[in-house]
């Protein structure tokens, strides 16, 4: 039986700072009789979770059928499981997706993108000209009423009951 673990919950801060420094998470979706989880790359600005999502594929079958999503972000030590290496940072976001289709929400979007994945600053412009064309076709995404969670530790220690 578990009796005691050093895990920590992460501050709203930690959690914002921990998202601001990594880039891929795994998008869960449910259609409500199976789950289906998608690695995706993903920005983060002002406590909202961006993403790109092509319009193909299995996934809008399931984003049609249910906009309840849950996105989790997580990092190990490259040599997790040896001796020292036991530590982990996970935050999960969760709430409804929400298809971009505004012109300034889509530009912003896209400005929060260059930064987040440390392009210069205009380095999408293209892509940004393409979507507002048909901005009601964007393929950019936000997770929309997103509460947040987080826990971490450096070296997980779990003392058990005999």
């Amino acid at each position: 039986m578990k009796t005691k673990s050093n895990i920590q919950e992460l501050s709203m801060q930690a959690i914002e700072s921990f998202l601001c420094q990594n880039k891929v998470g795994v998008l869960s979706l449910s259609d409500g009789d199976a789950a289906y989880g998608i690695p995706l790359a993903y920005f983060y600005d002002s406590g909202t979770i961006y993403l790109t999502i092509s319009r193909k594929g299995r996934k809008m079958g399931f984003i049609e059928k249910n906009k309840k999503v849950s996105f989790a972000v997580f990092k190990l030590p490259e040599a997790f499981g040896t001796p020292g290496n036991t530590g982990w940072t996970s935050v999960i976001c969760d709430g409804v997706l929400q298809n971009i289709t505004d012109p300034d929400e889509i530009t912003f979007a896209v400005r929060a993108g260059e930064k987040h994945m440390g392009a210069p600053a205009g380095a999408w412009e293209k892509l940004l000209e393409m979507v507002l064309q048909n901005p009601q076709d964007s393929n950019f995404w936000k997770i929309a009423g997103a509460t947040f969670g987080g826990r971490g530790v450096e070296d997980e220690k779990i003392e058990f009951e005999a």
